[in-house]
């Protein structure tokens, strides 16, 4: 069990009668801690002046502790933030490293583990049905760059992706060339299929101090995406024909991924600014009783908004109520523009009847392919078979790049960084849509994310609007491909991210003047 941070520097003591020195005795018992896991990678040690009124010494003998361990490769200083546990724990990967194939052969194991497996599960070779079919053909390359053909010269409006990186390549080429020095051998067997040791006790730290009953890194799977990792809670725990709720609107993949699993769509309506559960909801949840309710609790996609506490409670109770598993999804983790945060349904459930899925793809890199669960263990053991039946594990050298990144602070630093710059750009674009946009029209107001949800007043035709916004190279993202049966919709979803304002200003006031014309009323300007 790993120890919170203060209760293990808690046991550090000064024995004042022995000859020994209390820098040698201060360092002794930190290197003690850090060797035996109990102080993990990531962790931040006392600050010096902190440790040195607690134990009542000079600040120079625990400068000198300090120093010591530094030089030992223990622990490095951050300027300005202090010291920071630096040094990996040797495990035996022998028994960490297991093959699908050696787990099986264990004559001990137990095969009532796999008894989830045996049951029938949705055939994803048979062909799909006609709207699943549909939904792929006709919307995802509304706001997906398939080819780079049709990507060529286009301006995305509407699309998915984070703004690039780019500030990060010199970071990100001295990581990838540490990494193929010190991994070189690694990618010639199979990791881990639960995930990198290292990259799980840093994220179970992460989400230990957001208050998450994550004790270690044991509760921790690693995945190829948030995409991936929500997949694998749907091969878990349902069946053909099984009832799911989800928010709508929702991501556009999500709807074909549930209709080729024959699942019954229980919808949750979700606007811009709040979720909306009726009595009458409250009662078709009950009588229908869906096995699992999916949430963006942080940051909606495509809204942007975030569920209030009165919410979060009420959706909480509710699954609790007909024993419903929660997949709650928080893909654009520290892009909130409040400090404040109400807490995850994950912390407030005690990760029970929950399962928290994040990933760096909205944070940093969606080349990058990686996400994350984070589960009871009971859970947790059944969503690794599950991942072992599909993908036997996840690029070893991806996972040491993300670790690297976490613990040299850079990726905290950075999503600091472009969370301001989001920040601005949603202003900005605010400023924009009062300019130009036509009269009745309303929007949101972000309070994460990369995200706007922007509505037209009724008239035009969002169909023709794509079409023609097409031909001048503009693509916008349709509000009908982010529900689940294509209703017709006059919305669509603005990136604020990815473009850079005089990109923005262009695209919106051709997509606008396509769509005053289209309508078959007159709009004029908002002064």
């Amino acid at each position: 069990m790993r120890f919170r941070v203060m209760v293990a520097f808690q046991k550090v003591q000064i024995d004042r009668i022995k000859k020994q020195s209390f820098s040698d005795q201060i360092a002794e018992q930190f290197e003690a801690a850090i060797k035996s896991g109990t102080l993990l990678i990531g962790t931040k040690l006392p600050s010096i002046r902190d440790l040195s009124v607690q134990l009542k010494i000079n600040k120079i003998g625990v400068i000198t502790a300090y120093e010591k361990l530094s030089d030992h490769g223990y622990i490095s200083p951050k300027q300005g933030s202090g010291y920071f546990v630096t040094y990996k724990v040797k495990r035996n990967y022998k028994t960490d490293i297991k093959s699908f194939n050696e787990i099986l052969e264990n004559k001990n194991f137990n095969t009532s583990n796999f008894d989830f497996l045996s049951e029938k599960k949705p055939n994803l070779l048979e062909k799909s049905s006609a709207l699943s079919q549909l939904q792929i053909k006709e919307c995802l390359p509304k706001i997906i760059p398939f080819t780079n053909s049709f990507s060529e010269g286009i301006t995305y409006l509407g699309n998915g992706e984070p703004a690039k990186a780019l500030g990060l390549m010199e970071d990100l080429r001295a990581i990838s060339r540490f990494v193929l020095s010190s991994t070189h051998t690694a990618i010639f067997s199979y990791p881990s299929s639960q995930g990198l040791p290292s990259l799980r006790e840093v994220l179970a730290f992460e989400l230990e101090q957001l208050g998450m009953p994550v004790l270690n890194a044991s509760q921790i799977l690693i995945s190829n995406g948030a995409l991936h990792a929500l997949n694998i809670v749907l091969d878990t725990y349902l069946m053909p024909g099984d009832n799911i709720a989800i928010e709508v609107p929702n991501f556009a993949i999500l709807f074909p991924i549930l209709t080729n699993r024959r699942l019954q769509i229980i919808e949750l309506n979700r606007n811009s600014a709040q979720l909306i559960i009726s009595d009458e909801k409250k009662k078709e949840i009950r009588e229908k009783k869906p096995k699992i309710i999916i949430t963006y609790t942080n940051c909606h996609n495509p809204t942007g908004g975030i569920l209030s506490s009165i919410e979060r409670h009420t959706l909480l109770n509710l699954a609790l109520e007909i024993n419903a598993i929660i997949i709650e999804l928080d893909i654009f983790k520290g892009l909130n523009f409040d400090e404040f945060l109400p807490p995850l349904l994950s912390v407030m459930d005690g990760l029970k009847k929950t399962i928290y899925i994040s990933s760096f793809s909205k944070t940093f890199a969606p080349g990058i392919r990686l996400g994350y669960i984070a589960a009871s263990e009971e859970n947790i053991q059944k969503l690794i078979l599950s991942k072992m039946t599909t993908d036997i594990s996840t690029s070893i050298l991806d996972q040491q790049i993300i670790y690297e990144m976490i613990i040299r602070g850079i990726l905290k630093k950075h999503i600091q960084k472009v969370k301001e710059s989001y920040r601005s750009k949603r202003d900005t674009l605010i400023a924009m849509l009062k300019k130009l946009s036509p009269q009745n029209s309303q929007w949101n107001y972000p309070e994460a994310g990369l995200f706007l949800w922007f509505k037209f007043p009724e008239g035009g035709d969002l169909n023709t609007v794509y079409e023609r916004a097409l031909e001048k190279k503009i693509s916008i993202a349709p509000g009908h491909i982010f529900y689940p049966y294509g209703t017709k919709s006059n919305e669509m979803r603005i990136n604020f991210a990815t473009l850079e304002p005089v990109q923005t200003y262009s695209a919106l006031e051709n997509v606008f003047t396509i769509w005053r014309n289209s309508s078959s009323r007159k709009w004029i300007l908002k002064k």
